[in-house]
């Protein structure tokens, strides 16, 4: 039988495109750590698991092979999706949930595993075995560390290393939103061999001890799962202020930062017994800012981050400028919607349509991603083709050029994948401010009293920070 990790050409043309697409799927896609990857060893990647697909998928935008994953067992079981998941070099785990019977199966699954290791491809399994839509790092099982320990014994002498993975997501859900990888230092198996070999699940533990200590340090883990939702409320309406009192820009990378700072001083004034009055006070005032906030159906980080009225309005006259050429210039108006019918998905709200299908919460963003990905395939060969064969309508108002009009609209389509998530969020940024502004004029006692509450709030914790 082929093996999983060996070469497939059509994995191949396939898996840039993919790689593509999920990139695209973000505005920023981040990767910090790449040089932490192991050269003198086989190595696992253990990232940590909040959304179905999309931590797989960012693995394998960088790692240098193309990985193999470790998947639940019960998302197998239809033939069709079994052949689709192993094309895309995925094999099933079981658990003790499918049936004591089927845990015998692990075995050849972990001589699988270690036989890709031996090879020298990346194998990647989630670190905590099931995913979890909370920023908060979840038990560990022993199934990797299992693998790991065995897959050492046959290496002897070379090394294999643990990668732990720290992968953050500022918005699970909505579409053009941030991916952050942040790869730590490898942790090597071989020091955990010699209790490895005498008492097997004191090592299985040792193990799973190191991951978790060094993975917590590099996702947003926060570990106070009672004010779960306030901490994590504070990580992004605090975010803004603490970036500007370190001079730090506003990127993906700094706004992580800032929320793994903010949460971990929230979780030790928690645990604080001199502190933990002013906690529970700030967590009252951060419920009632969200209660307010959600009343008026205002997203709680507006409040922080609206911009100023000038610039809400000058924001709009690049808005008016387009609407008005489309209205009166021909060329304008033929180009704007040669643009737009190359590639609307990004305009489409697919991620409200998730929320409506889709129960599990943790999967939506996969699906949402999947059903944009296909529809971007789907789209590009009938546009191609639609634009090519018509020679009057589109021909002569563009150029007359012939068939090759469909060539420019797929490569005009790699481009506005590009540039969709700008673009989108700048349009979902001036809506939004728009909307601040309106609420300030209409609904100016409540929006006064959302404003005092977290300037309250902002002011206590900068109290705290003295």
């Amino acid at each position: 039988m082929k093996a999983i990790q060996d070469n497939n050409t059509l994995y191949n043309v396939l898996s840039p495109l993919v790689q593509f697409g999920t990139r695209c799927h973000y505005q920023r896609f981040d990767v910090h750590g790449l040089d932490n990857l192991p050269t003198d060893g086989a190595y696992i990647i253990a990232p940590c698991h909040q959304q179905a697909l999309m931590e797989p998928l960012a693995v394998l935008n960088f790692a240098p092979k193309p990985p193999v994953f470790l998947a639940r067992a019960d998302i197998f079981a239809k033939p069709l999706i079994r052949a689709i998941l192993t094309f895309l070099k995925i094999l099933p785990v079981y658990r003790i949930r499918d049936g004591q019977s089927s845990l015998a199966k692990n075995n050849d699954i972990f001589d699988r595993s270690r036989d890709v290791l031996l090879d020298g491809f990346p194998l990647c399994l989630m670190a905590e075995g099931r995913h979890n839509n909370r920023h908060s790092l979840l038990p560990m099982g022993k199934g990797m560390f299992r693998i790991a320990g065995e897959t050492q014994l046959k290496l002897g002498d070379h090394p294999l290393y643990i990668v732990p993975t720290g992968i953050d997501f500022d918005e699970y859900e909505r579409p053009y939103a941030n991916l952050v990888v942040n790869i730590g230092e490898p942790i090597p198996v071989m020091p955990f061999m010699e209790d490895y070999r005498n008492n097997e699940p004191v090592a299985l533990n040792e193990m799973r001890q190191a991951l978790a200590t060094a993975l917590s340090p590099l996702m947003h883990d926060i570990r106070n799962q009672e004010h779960y939702d306030e901490i994590f409320t504070l990580c992004n309406i605090l975010n803004s202020s603490r970036r500007r009192s370190k001079g730090l820009t506003n990127s993906a990378w700094n706004r992580f930062r800032m929320r793994q700072e903010i949460s971990l001083e929230l979780d030790a004034m928690a645990l604080s017994d001199n502190k933990k009055t002013e906690f529970d006070t700030l967590a009252a005032h951060t419920r009632d800012f969200s209660d307010q906030c959600r009343r008026l159906r205002i997203r709680e980080q507006m409040v922080p981050d609206h911009w100023s009225l000038a610039a809400t309005a000058a924001s709009l006259l690049p808005l008016a400028a387009l609407v008005a050429g489309v209205a009166t210039v021909p060329v304008v108006r033929w180009l704007f919607l040669f643009c737009l019918l190359s590639y609307p998905i990004p305009f489409l709200p697919t991620h409200l349509l998730m929320r409506r299908l889709i129960a599990d919460s943790q999967f939506r963003s996969s699906v949402n991603f999947g059903v944009r990905f296909l529809l971007s395939i789907v789209y590009a060969f009938v546009i191609g083709i639609v634009i090519a064969c018509n020679d009057g309508f589109w021909m002569k108002h563009l150029a007359d050029i012939g068939p090759w009009w469909g060539l420019v609209a797929v490569a005009l389509l790699h481009i506005e994948a590009i540039l969709a998530g700008p673009t989108v969020n700048a349009l979902k940024a001036i809506g939004n401010n728009v909307r601040y502004w309106w609420l300030r004029l209409v609904k100016g006692k409540a929006m006064h009293n959302i404003q005092s509450t977290f300037e309250y709030i902002r002011r206590e914790f900068s109290d705290d920070k003295k």
